[in-house]
């Protein structure tokens, strides 16, 4: 780790340091630097950019369902949005593990400290994101 907290080769966040945002209140803004924080990240990893084009359509999709942003989610919006996704569009199971899997991954570099993005939440709204996505609210591979 360097002296400033982060770990050597990181992807921190995404946003202009000493910059404030357009609105304060425009919450999009950070929302938007979070998904191309993720999406930079997962392209250092050298991942197949449909596998990455993949996992972004599905993290874009979850908060249009759900009407939240990632600071708000919550592990009952999960299940509701892979129930409509299985009762009303009759997606295959595998299809929804994907999806989960997609929001899993995403939370997860959310709540990763060597991206700052819980701490820079906390400070800018308050609360921050969690992991919504668990063993008890999504499927398994078999």
């Amino acid at each position: 780790m360097t002296r400033a907290g982060t770990v050597p080769g990181t992807a921190g966040l995404h946003l202009a340091g000493g910059t404030t945002l357009l609105r304060p209140e425009e919450e999009e803004q950070v929302a938007e630097a979070m998904l191309e924080g993720r999406r930079n990240q997962q392209m250092a990893r050298n991942l197949a950019l449909s596998t990455i084009e993949g996992r972004h359509n599905a993290v874009r999709a979850f908060p249009r369902h759900a009407d939240a942003l990632p600071w708000q989610w919550s592990a009952q919006m999960v299940d509701e949005w892979l129930g409509d996704l299985r009762a009303v569009r009759h997606l295959k199971q595998s299809t929804l593990r994907n999806y989960a899997e997609a929001v899993r991954s995403f939370c997860a570099f959310l709540t990763d400290p060597a991206y700052e993005w819980a701490a820079e939440c906390e400070k800018r709204f308050g609360t921050h994101p969690t992991q919504v996505c668990h063993e008890w609210n999504t499927t398994h591979h078999l």
